[in-house]
This record gives structure tokens, sequence and C-alpha cells, in this order.
């Protein structure tokens, strides 16, 4: 069958396919989380009694479907009476659940009482700001609604929640904490409305819908253009092989660049930054080595200039941030980017690959070189210390181009070497190859 056939061929299915993915994104996206009393989610009924008020709650036996409670509010004691409900979203209240990429609630609800408006929380756990054994801690994204009679239910966009003005104040949260947060809502919580009037409040929760995606449409979308992308790519490899002569030379250096753009555009299609340097380290990003691997290709396939990698890890990074957070984290990974910037050649290339994870680009350097490089990166920062007093070491692998080996397998090569260097007990440096 002739290529231009097959090539046609191929392009309607691609373009059927992208059809049914664009048409049906919302059918394969959409996520929902439900809250109803057939789940078994674990719940409790409060009141004002811890803040010094009388009011008085109790659950009603009713329905197996819905959760049926009633308040009566004393306005002696507290000058703020008021009772709730809430719904443990999970058994912990510091691990919850993401609704970040969440978009609707649905709730239905039945309220009779004084009040003109009732209140919901969703429950957001933070440590920057919320302690595990202090409950209250946790972020009130709140929204305030009249209920309607003889309303099936209500349904309100995430963006209609703000973080309770009490909350605050009373927390002293800093402005740029005071913004609604939904990626780790550990409950959900239905109180009576700011009127705070007294008398009896009935409340029926039948149903509770939130309603969001698995991941972000653009991400969806751009899957979709990357999917185009590899194929088109893989049609053009193909006709290359199929040049030759002046052709052949000229398109296998676009061969080799689209080599570079394949492997890098596939372990960064996550990313959105567009710059070439990582805004916390003020390293390198992965966006930032591609001419440096580019260049390195063409004097090794030209010249013979050797190109050597070296992939370095920092050990227990994890427990670094669980045992001092996060902010000192960052910290320590600037001061490395800096330290090592300060101590490489003026032909390397230092870049941050990702978490605590760097990588250094050594053209016109052998292997045996650039382990000698790694070994004295690593010494130096064993030795150092960070603020006044911490220490931190790195594992580091090293692999060079050879033979046929593509700019894929060489990366693979220092990091199966990486690998070995924190299996065998971390703070060292193998080479690919080394037992």
């Amino acid at each position: 069958m002739p290529t231009k056939m097959r090539f046609e061929k191929a392009l309607l299915v691609l373009v059927v396919l992208t059809a049914l993915a664009v048409l049906g994104q919302k059918w394969v996206l959409q996520e929902t989380f439900v809250i109803d009393p057939t789940e078994g989610l674990d719940n409790r009924l409060y009141n004002d009694r811890l803040s010094g008020g009388t009011s008085q709650s109790e659950m009603i036996s009713g329905a197996a479907d819905s959760y049926v409670w009633r308040c009566d509010l004393h306005a002696t004691g507290y000058a703020y009476p008021h009772c709730g409900f809430e719904v443990r979203l999970t058994g912990s209240y510091t691990q919850g659940i993401n609704f970040s990429n969440y978009r609707t609630v649905k709730i239905w609800l039945d309220y009779e009482g004084p009040n003109d408006s009732v209140r919901i929380f969703l429950r957001n756990y933070n440590s920057r700001y919320s302690v595990a054994s202090d409950d209250t801690t946790t972020k009130y994204n709140q929204l305030e609604f009249s209920p309607a009679k003889d309303q099936a239910y209500y349904e309100f966009s995430f963006g209609d929640f703000f973080v309770a003005n009490w909350w605050l104040r009373e927390k002293n949260i800093p402005p740029q904490l005071s913004h609604p947060e939904f990626n780790n809502i550990v409950s959900f919580e239905v109180q009576t409305g700011s009127g705070h009037l007294p008398g009896e409040h009935r409340f029926v929760l039948r149903r509770v819908e939130l309603v969001g995606q698995r991941f972000d449409t653009a991400d969806w979308y751009l899957g979709i253009i990357v999917v185009w992308v590899v194929i088109v790519l893989l049609f053009l490899a193909y006709r290359v092989l199929e040049l030759t002569g002046e052709v052949r030379e000229r398109k296998k250096r676009e061969q080799e660049l689209m080599d570079v753009n394949l492997f890098l555009d596939s372990r960064s299609r996550e990313l959105e930054a567009k710059t070439k340097t990582d805004a916390l380290t003020g390293a390198f990003n992965r966006e930032g080595i591609e001419e440096s691997i580019k260049n390195g290709l063409w004097e090794w396939r030209h010249s013979a200039k050797p190109l050597s990698i070296v992939m370095m890890d920092i050990d227990h990074f994890k427990k670094i941030n669980d045992q001092y957070g996060h902010a000192v984290g960052d910290d320590i990974l600037a001061g490395i980017s800096a330290l090592v910037k300060e101590h490489i050649r003026a032909t390397d290339l230092f870049a941050r690959w990702g978490g605590e994870e760097f990588v250094l680009v050594c053209r016109n350097t052998r292997i045996h070189y650039a382990q000698h490089i790694a070994e004295k990166l690593r010494a130096m920062l064993a030795e150092h210390k960070f603020d006044g007093e911490l220490q931190v070491t790195a594992s580091f692998g090293v692999a060079t181009l050879t033979g046929g080996r593509s700019v894929e397998q060489l990366f693979k090569a220092a990091d199966d070497a990486l690998y070995q260097a924190k299996k065998k007990g971390r703070n060292r440096v193998l080479k690919e190859g080394d037992d």
C-alpha cells in the first residue's frame, strides 16, 4: 500500500478519535463525590456550649437516606449562638480530599427556623496554618444562602466560597493565606445562619454532590495536541529515512533535533512555565538545557567531542521537608544550586530536573572526568552547613554518550547509575557500568 494512502487512512482515524475526545471530554473527565447517609461517613452534631453558650441540639431518627437534626438556639451565655452538623470525608482531620479541579456543589437540604439563611463550610487542612490536635484551625471555606421552600436542591460554584472573616481574625491568618483552598478538604458542614436568631431550627440533609474533573480541561486538550505532535513527528522521521544524499544529511540534523525535542517534551509537558530558569533555585530548567544538549550532540557526532551528564538527587529530602517544613526545604534547594554553580566550569550547565533532582551537562568531557567533578561536588555538599546547622548529602549517577545511543538512553543510563548509588547507601558517585 502506498505510503501516502496509509498516511491518509491513519490521519482519518486520528481525526475521528480527536473529534470523539473533544465532544466526549465532559463525560470522560467529570468526577462526582457524593455525601449521603448510605455512605456511612463519620459525622457529628455540635453547638455553642464549648464557647459558653446554652444552645441544645439533637439528631432526630428518620428516614435512612437523610440526616435529620434540630437545634434550640438560646441567646444567653454566648453572643453568637449556633449549632451545626459535620460530615468527615475521610478518617483523618489532616489527610483529606483534593477538590482543586472541582467546579460545583449541589445540596439537597430542607430548613425550617427563624433564620433567613444557612451556612455551609468546606474545611481545608494545611500544615501552614492548621494544627492536627485542634480541628478549629482547619480553614473555613464558607458559603451562605437563603433556602426556599419546595426547592429540590441548590447548586453553587466553588468560586462562590470565601474564607470566614471571624476565622481569619481569630487565627490571625496573614493575607497571603486568606484565600479559599480546596486541595485538602477534610469535612463538610451545615450550620445555622449568621443571624444567630434564637428558637428552634430543623434541618434535613438528604444528599451533597461535589462535581468536578479528574484533571484540568486544558491538560486534556494539551494531551490531544501532544498526540498529534508525536504522530506528525513519527511520520516526518519515517520520511527522513527515505531521503538520500545531501537531503538525507540535512534531514539527519533535523531528526537529531526532533529526537531531543521529543524526549524533553515528553518529560516536561506538565510544566507551564516557559522560561529557561527555575524560579526557586535560579538553575536552568529542562527547557534551559535543551540548547546545551543540542550543541553537545552536534559536537559529538561531527567532532567526536565527548558528552557526559551527571544526575544528582538530594538524599532523604522528604525527611527534611517533614521535619523542618517546606520553606526550609526550598531554601536548601536554592542554597545547593548556588553552591554548585560556584564550583563548576563555565562550559558546564546545571539545571533542576524536578523536585530534589538536578542534572549537570558536561560538554567535551569524558566520563572519568565527569565522575571526578561529581565526586568533588559530593564532598563539598557533605561538608557544607546550610542555615548554619543543617547538613545534607547527595547521590550521583554519571553517564556518557556512546555509539548509537539516543539522548533518552543517555539520561536513562545516568538515572540507572543514580539509582544504584542510592541503593548502595547514598552519598556516593557511581558511573554507568559500576557494580
